[in-house]
């Protein structure tokens, strides 16, 4: 798009409503509390020294090898304390940063900067994933690996290649699916060398490709030496499952869950053009690499049996690029009139369902409210205990949503222990799930109860 057309004049506008409206969908729903693995890393991710946080980076305390992650808690933790509304701002300030991470993209392929504007936008605005992983203080493992996933393949496509070997290691080290990184970059070069025959220079050399591979290897020496899980050694529900029947089981799921909304949108504004790309407008490039950027980060996810929306956030990217690249080629047929309202509904649409994203934000909410109102209660029933003869049982109704084992998991221990002194011992009941696999044992019989009633608990002899 030349300058000088609706989008480029309505660009600076159209980012600040888009901005405010994502500010008005997840705003005053961050930080309302700490959430079942939100403790865990809290705990685990405490830094009192430099010799500390170069820990993080020797050993896997958590099982998975995820250092970046435990640097950003330590900071939070350490500027913050244990006030949570910190925690959920940093969440949300790195979902922006993901969100110009896309359009860093998109203009590092040739997009227009109102089509990258647009891809950034379906990406942060996607129902799917983006609101687990900002509500959820825990979902910063997903806003980061998609970050420094998204600034690496601007470096790369941009051929900077110190960049990119810088980038795609702290990808690595934030989360499990920015390892085939290398191999996405590859293949789309392969392919790029093979449709164009050398005509004209492909993007992203080979010295980047190297820049890549090394990461990788510094990457996997040091997730070996760290002792974090393995394909083998994994919990089954963790463990890939290669095989034909867990493709078809997990494919239309997750293509729904990172395609469905930008598929919508594109389709919208073509029927509000009412033409269709030229296939010589479209960006193909674009197109070729964001299928080749959607197979590669679902590579791994996509196999594993438990399913989750957090790992579309990742793969959402290439969509968001593919269908920038289809509403760039569809835009020069509009109208002016059509331009204009297709660039004012676009700013309108995240307004007008504000309700949606706010509803799907309800369930995290609630299990946050519901671990700050235990641990009050928790808190208040100890007074007056002496230490580790303290015990309390907490009823559980698993009727209603949410329940403590929503909320909390094998992990009350963890999370009375970070938060309350005395110390007091807890258990819920019934017991939670993979209780057994944590070493969660029985209460005693003189335990005081609280009664969970209404989302709200209620202490009971």
């Amino acid at each position: 798009m030349s300058d000088g057309r609706p989008t480029d004049r309505w660009h600076a506008p159209a980012a600040a409503a888009l901005i405010v409206a994502f500010l008005a969908a997840y705003l005053p729903d961050v930080g309302h509390g700490f959430v079942k693995d939100d403790f865990s890393w809290i705990v685990r991710s405490s830094a009192a020294s430099w010799s500390d946080f170069a820990a993080f980076f020797r050993s896997a305390p958590q099982d998975f090898f995820r250092p970046i992650v435990s640097v950003s808690f330590a900071i939070d933790r350490w500027l913050a304390g244990l006030h949570p509304w910190p925690y959920g701002l940093t969440n949300l300030a790195l979902a922006a940063g993901c969100a110009a991470g896309v359009a860093a993209m998109g203009r590092s392929l040739g997009l227009s900067r109102g089509a990258s504007l647009a891809a950034s936008a379906l990406w942060a605005f996607n129902w799917h994933g983006i609101n687990m992983a900002v509500v959820w203080i825990s979902g910063r493992t997903e806003l980061m690996v998609v970050l420094f996933s998204a600034l690496a393949a601007a470096a790369f496509l941009r051929n900077r290649p110190l960049l990119v070997g810088l980038l795609v290691l702290l990808a690595m080290l934030s989360k499990e699916e920015a390892l085939l990184l290398p191999l996405v970059f590859t293949s789309w070069y392969v392919v790029e060398r093979w449709v164009e025959r050398h005509r004209t220079p492909v993007q992203g050399g080979v010295v980047s490709l190297a820049a890549s591979g090394a990461a990788l290897a510094v990457a996997l020496i040091l997730r070996f030496q760290s002792g974090a899980m393995t394909p083998s050694s994994a919990p089954s529900y963790y463990r890939l499952d290669i095989s034909l029947s867990r493709l078809a089981a997990n494919l239309l799921p997750y293509l729904d869950r990172s395609a469905t909304a930008s598929a919508a949108i594109v389709i919208g504004f073509i029927a509000l053009a009412r033409a269709l790309p030229r296939r010589t407008a479209v960006d193909w490039r674009a197109v070729r690499f964001g299928a080749t950027w959607w197979i590669g980060t679902f590579a791994i996810t996509i196999f594993l049996p438990t399913r989750s929306s957090l790992y579309a956030c990742l793969p959402a990217c290439g969509v968001a690029l593919i269908a920038g690249a289809v509403t760039s080629a569809v835009w020069p047929i509009a109208s002016g009139r059509i331009q204009r309202a297709a660039v004012v509904l676009g700013c309108a649409l995240p307004f007008l369902l504000w309700p949606v994203y706010r509803a799907r934000n309800t369930e995290s909410v609630r299990e946050a409210d519901l671990t700050d109102g235990v641990l009050v209660m928790i808190r208040q029933a100890a007074v007056g205990g002496t230490g580790d003869s303290t015990a309390i049982l907490l009823r559980d109704r698993r009727t209603r949503a949410p329940s403590l084992d929503n909320a909390f998991g094998t992990l009350v221990q963890p999370a009375v222990d970070l938060t309350i002194s005395p110390a007091v011992r807890v258990w819920i009941a019934p017991r939670p799930a993979y209780a057994d696999a944590a070493g969660i044992g029985f209460p005693p019989p003189d335990a005081i109860q609280l009664m969970v009633t209404n989302d709200r608990p209620v202490l009971s002899r």
